[in-house]
């Protein structure tokens, strides 16, 4: 399985892990664009995505599965439950989301 490592804070963390967000947003920097790109300019197909609440073994984590990626035409913002609002603006990313595949050390979430 091809899997795509990203970490987030815990306010994106919860409420992605409980399916409340069901999209991932990026700005467009270099280290993100090595992510989702080939070296010629090819979107990179990805199986699903790990994120961790932080960095490190023993870090809370879910594996969902990788529907994709888009670049945003239009800003847009969102809130969520638990008071996270995000920003999105024109060429950042926003990556589909499917269902979780796996979780684990979720007592163990942080700041």
């Amino acid at each position: 399985m091809k899997i795509l490592h990203l970490s987030l804070t815990k306010l994106p963390f919860d409420v992605m892990e409980i399916g409340e967000k069901r999209h991932e947003f990026r700005k467009p920097t270099d280290w993100i664009k090595t992510r989702l790109f080939d070296k010629k300019g090819n979107k990179r197909d990805y199986d699903a995505i790990k994120f961790t609440n932080g960095y490190g073994k023993d870090k809370p984590y879910f594996i969902i599965e990788f529907w994709g990626f888009a670049e945003i035409n239009e800003p847009f913002s969102q809130h969520y439950s638990n008071g996270l609002k995000v920003d999105i603006e024109k060429g950042d990313f926003m990556i589909y989301l499917g269902k979780i595949l796996e979780r684990g050390n979720l007592k163990t979430a942080t700041a």
